[in-house]
């Protein structure tokens, strides 16, 4: 993938992956068709007033939190499509998957979310879908691209 350094990027330049294997070492794929990925960070702030800084309002970022969806076609035999496909069904811990997300610039968003598929069939003419809620658990590493 072309390393793009300034200016806007369409989102179709960035790789979405989940981790497919882990023996004997760490594979992520790929996942075919996926059209859409949606993420996004919550903040918790904690405010209060206090009597010192004249009855006006103070501020402190105490949590985030990662969330966000996706959605795609059903591609069978993808390994990427047919692990994620794979978590349809799950529950607890069997239904959580580590992702990968690499940037146009070089940079890498590694996470762990609970992933929770959602549609499973549609009109006669359809295709397929393969579509999901994701919860992020813990924090997430962020890899700054390499100069």
């Amino acid at each position: 993938m072309a390393t793009i350094s300034i200016g806007q990027y369409s989102v179709s330049n960035c790789k979405v992956k989940i981790k497919t294997a882990t023996n004997p070492s760490e594979t992520y794929s790929e996942i075919a068709d996926l059209e859409e990925m949606s993420l996004s960070i919550e903040n918790n702030t904690e405010t209060w007033y206090s009597i010192n800084d004249g009855g006006w309002q103070n501020a402190l970022l105490t949590g985030k939190a990662l969330s966000g969806s996706f959605s795609g076609k059903r591609t069978l035999g993808d390994t990427g499509n047919d692990y994620l496909e794979g978590l349809r069904y799950k529950i607890g811990k069997d239904a959580e998957a580590d992702w990968e997300i690499e940037f146009p610039d070089g940079s890498k968003l590694d996470f762990t979310a609970v992933t929770a598929l959602t549609d499973i069939l549609g009109a006669a003419t359809d295709v397929a879908p393969l579509s999901g809620d994701l919860t992020g658990k813990g924090k997430p590493t962020f890899t700054p691209a390499s100069e």
